[in-house]
Formats: C-alpha cells, structure tokens, sequence
C-alpha cells in the first residue's frame, strides 16, 4: 500500500483522481506534520512520544476549564477534537475516545490535530 500525504484539496482530489483514473493501488492518506519539501518526498518530520500526547490531552482539560467561563473571543482551541475533549472528565477520557474515533480528528482543519490523530497505537500508548 502507497502512503502519501496532501498538502491542500488540489493535492488531494489528484492523488484522489489518479487512484480512479489509473487503476492504481487505494492510497492511505496519513496526515503528517512536515515542510513543503519534506511533504513533496514523503518524509516524515516528526513521531510524538505516548507521554507528550498525554501531556496535551492534560492541557485540553485546562484549555476546557479556562474557555467554560470565557467568552467567545478570550477561547482557546483544543489540540485534540473539540467533541472528545468536551465529554471528558480525564486525560484519559480524552485518548478512549479518540481511539474510539480516529476519524474525527484525522478530518480536522487543524494540523496538530490531524497529527495527534494519524498513529491510534501511539494514541493506545499514550493511555495512563
């Protein structure tokens, strides 16, 4: 199986397009964190430690404690989805449902969040 990440829509709908047209292997488009050449080669910039992962789902707790009494402009967004982090009670709580719904964030606008989502045996490991 071919990996391969996009960059943009244009990206996508061509690599979506050549899948189709070309009869070629079904890519698995992983979200990845890179630069613009390092996306162009394929080459993966970063891997996140099961322990940073944790670290960030804790901060998404706090980031959900402090935007609960805020107002709309003072808010903060979440690294992990939005959804997963306002039903939770723990950090842990958190992970369970990203496990559960990798999709979710994997869809998401924001790259750290697609990149928190993109490996659910680092988000397994990760678990407390």
């Amino acid at each position: 199986m071919l990996t391969q990440s996009v960059r943009n829509e244009g990206l996508a709908l061509h690599a979506i397009q050549h899948v189709l047209v070309d009869d070629a292997k079904i890519y698995e488009l992983v979200p990845r964190k890179v630069f613009p050449a390092m996306e162009q080669h394929g080459t993966k910039l970063m891997q996140l430690k099961p322990g940073m992962i944790w670290r960030i789902a804790m901060a998404d707790l706090d980031r959900a404690a402090r935007n609960r009494g805020g107002s709309i402009g003072t808010m903060e967004r979440y690294s992990f989805h939005r959804k997963h982090v306002k039903g939770a009670e723990s950090a842990n709580d958190i992970l369970r449902a990203a496990i559960a719904d990798p999709e979710r964030g994997r869809v998401s606008d924001k790259p750290d969040t697609r990149l928190l989502y993109s490996d659910v045996d680092l988000l397994k490991a990760s678990l407390q």
